[in-house]
């Protein structure tokens, strides 16, 4: 869950709101088509004020003009003009306003206001809108004005008249009847769900959290039933549940309390929770295993503590090679290289089983790499690849080997093993093998001919090591003109007659028509459980990979509702599922997998900021897959994932009075300060994409560290950067780009600048 955003039961934030009488069919949370709009909304959108100060004018009533708005993000002004909209018509213009403005109350805090106008918009309704989102939503909205008995009234009334997200009604009437302390009716109601058509994540999930309200509402005996229940359930989060069954008993006095603390930070060392478990175990006198200990402290970055703990344990034989492991990575951590090689070389010596034995050879041949002792390296990479082959990083440390042996100047021995490693390798691991042979022989051999490299780039077009293949090839386009951002709407006609080409078949009815599942995640979206709804759907998308027709379907539909980020996600599938290859797939497909997104505020932002439109549209693929209520665990939130403390700095450096956590995910503050924050990062980079991007993602130390290692050479910065997701995201977002020069400079097929 995000640690900060829309209120618990998050409205969706659609450009539209066409509502039914007993529903409402509007764009999902990830919807990010733009309205037309004025030039009013245009302004107001580059002004990019969270909280704009209310105007002495009276807000005209133009429902294009709120939908522009609210896309923008400029959720105040927007409810202005609803509620202008609302006063002036009548009818579904009048109803449609109503519930939009709703929407953004509620979204926005004001749930008092939101209450009066879903009361306005059934009262309108009548009898029929007892199943409607506005019934479901009015039911949340008395929750969160902690109205519990108006709530679940609420509730009945949308349950019984067979809304179409009942089942997740019943989710918050259990909980809400738990936090009452009505048990027999909290349970009969959480066995209910237990035994409804929802997914087995949703019933996880649903199983700690009526453990949580029971144990709110003060009943003891039910929430250590229900915690007990998540040990058992699939997908549980069992460390908290022990954490929270633990602290139940401790406060009845049961002195099992230990027990479950004790198993808690033992098998789930890493968790939030653990730390303040071990200081309770502490204070209570009772023993801990020294590794275990020395874990938790390492995992909560408690080195001082660590340290000792981590030494005893090797003292004694408990967990030694582990033990040993962390010891160096706190060496690591603190910058004693030296110490760290020595104890990570201990590892496999003392254990050769140990789970983290071919770790520690990782990470010892990266630091003896750091230091320039690539022949130390190389054996570590070779021990690695070859006495633990199942490890995840057994291709790496092959490929690893024969970057060293280049390092060293064997170029030779170089080119052989990535010959062998791509002859029993695929994917990524395959093309990154391929690529550095071929661009080893060229330096070997003084020639841009090289067929290892143009096999590559042909076979992987659009992979970043086919990509960087037509660069050494000179193959790339360097067209520098500006881009034409196109958002219109896509032919459907051409890419229909591309899929038919794939497939011999023209997409004709929807398929997925008969999937309860698409109608339970638009009822989802219509009610304001956008996550919950976007899983949904992502999971119809996947059961569709590989079947260009029903990906084509799906896609279609997606489009046309406005989930662009699903949309997005089924056009990529749709993409890969192109059986022959050729023809390419067409440009209005590659749209929709690549869409220009908030173009307005796209171009404002990277106007001002002096960045690439393209570079920033392929930064937010990567970053949010273009959902602007994305949140990541690490509290990034938004289209560009900017974490609140960032972002309250470039607030500071933009001359912001008003900032809080939640204007990031308001389209027009995040593009603008995710454009901030990339400009900083190339400026500090001298406009290198590859360090900048990395900078983005892992920090300026984490860039500035592989620079040291790779000198002025881009390739071998990728290869050096430390962690794997940074990487991989340098990566991944140089494919974003190279796609969207292709598709929006014109050019004939993707190609990267430089």
């Amino acid at each position: 869950m995000r640690p900060s955003g829309p209120p618990r039961h998050a409205l969706i934030l659609g450009f539209a709101a066409a509502v039914a009488v007993v529903g409402v069919a509007c764009a999902g949370a990830n919807s990010t088509r733009a309205p037309k709009p004025t030039t009013s909304a245009t302004q107001a959108a580059a002004a990019g004020t969270p909280r704009p100060a209310a105007t002495p004018t009276r807000a005209p009533a133009d429902p294009k003009l709120a939908a522009s708005l609210r896309y923008a993000g400029e959720y105040e002004k927007a409810i202005d003009v609803y509620a202008a909209v609302a006063t002036a018509d009548a009818g579904q213009p009048r109803q449609d306003a109503l519930f939009a403005q709703a929407q953004l109350l509620s979204r926005t805090g004001r749930f008092a206001e939101a209450r009066d106008a879903l009361q306005s918009w059934l009262a309108i309704a009548g009898a029929a809108g007892a199943g409607s989102a506005a019934q479901y939503m009015l039911a949340s909205t008395f929750d969160d004005l902690g109205d519990p008995a108006s709530a679940l009234a609420a509730y009945d009334t949308y349950i019984a008249a067979g809304g179409a997200a009942a089942d997740f009604a019943g989710i918050e009437r259990a909980k809400m009847l738990a936090r009452l302390g009505r048990t027999v009716d909290a349970e009969a109601a959480a066995e209910a769900v237990i035994a409804s058509n929802i997914g087995a994540s949703f019933k996880a999930s649903f199983t700690f959290s009526i453990a949580a309200a029971f144990e709110q509402g003060g009943v003891d005996a039910n929430a250590l039933n229900w915690y007990n229940r998540v040990a058992i359930t699939p997908g549980g989060d069992v460390g908290s549940a022990l954490a929270r069954i633990g602290g139940i008993k401790k406060r009845l006095g049961d002195a099992s309390w230990t027990a479950d603390y004790l198993r808690a930070i033992t098998e789930y060392p890493g968790s939030g929770s653990a730390p303040d478990l071990l200081t309770a175990l502490d204070a209570a006198a009772v023993p801990v295993d020294d590794y275990v200990r020395g874990l938790v402290d390492y995992r909560a970055r408690r080195d001082a503590d660590a340290t000792p703990a981590l030494q005893r344990a090797i003292a004694a034989g408990a967990h030694p090679a582990e033990a040993r492991y962390y010891l160096a990575a706190i060496e690591e951590r603190a910058g004693d290289t030296e110490a760290a090689i020595a104890d990570y070389a201990l590892v496999p010596q003392t254990d050769a089983a140990s789970p983290l034995a071919a770790d520690a050879l990782w990470w010892r041949g990266r630091l003896l790499d750091g230091k320039g002792d690539y022949a130390g390296a190389a054996a570590d990479y070779s021990q690695l690849a070859s006495q633990y082959p199942s490890s995840s990083r057994a291709a790496d440390a092959a490929f690893r080997k024969s970057l060293a042996a280049y390092r060293s100047g064997d170029k030779a021995t170089a080119i052989g093993g990535w010959a062998a490693l791509a002859a029993r390798t695929s994917g990524d691991d395959n093309l990154r093998a391929r690529y550095w042979q071929g661009r080893t022989l060229i330096e070997q051999n003084g020639s841009a001919n090289n067929s290892v490299l143009t096999t590559l780039a042909a076979d992987a077009p659009d992979n970043y090591y086919g990509l960087r293949a037509q660069v050494l090839l000179k193959q790339n386009d360097t067209n520098d003109s500006a881009p034409k951002l196109d958002d219109s709407a896509p032919d459907w006609k051409k890419i229909a007659a591309w899929v038919q080409e794939q497939t011999g078949e023209l997409p004709a009815t929807p398929r997925f028509g008969q999937d309860l599942r698409w109608g339970q995640a638009v009822a989802l979206a219509d009610v304001g459980l956008g996550a919950q709804s976007d899983r949904l759907f992502e999971e119809i998308i996947v059961a569709d990979d590989g079947d260009a027709v029903a990906l084509y379907q799906v896609t279609k539909q997606l489009s046309d509702d406005g989930r662009t980020s699903l949309a997005a996600r089924a056009a990529t599938r749709l993409i890969a599922a192109g059986l022959k290859k050729t023809p390419a797939p067409p440009t209005d497909l590659l749209r929709l997998a690549y869409p220009v997104v908030y173009k307005d505020l796209v171009s404002q932002a990277t106007a001002q900021e002096k960045v690439s439109p393209m570079l920033l549209l392929a930064l937010v693929r990567q970053e949010s897959y273009y959902n602007p209520d994305a949140g990541s665990s690490a509290g990034a939130l938004g289209l560009t994932q900017v974490v609140p403390s960032t972002g309250a700095s470039i607030a500071k450096s933009l001359g912001r009075a008003s900032f809080t956590a939640t204007d990031l995910f308001r389209p027009n503050v995040n593009l603008l300060f995710g454009a901030d924050y990339l400009a900083s990062q190339l400026a500090d980079f001298k406009s290198d994409p590859y360090r900048a991007l990395a900078a983005y993602n892992g920090g300026p130390g984490v860039a500035s560290d592989a620079i040291t290692m790779s000198g002025g050479d881009e390739d071998l910065f990728v290869e050096d950067l430390e962690f794997d997701q940074t990487q991989t995201y340098v990566k991944r977002v140089m494919e974003n780009y190279a796609r969207y020069r292709q598709i929006y400079q014109r050019l004939d097929a993707p190609s990267l600048p430089q």
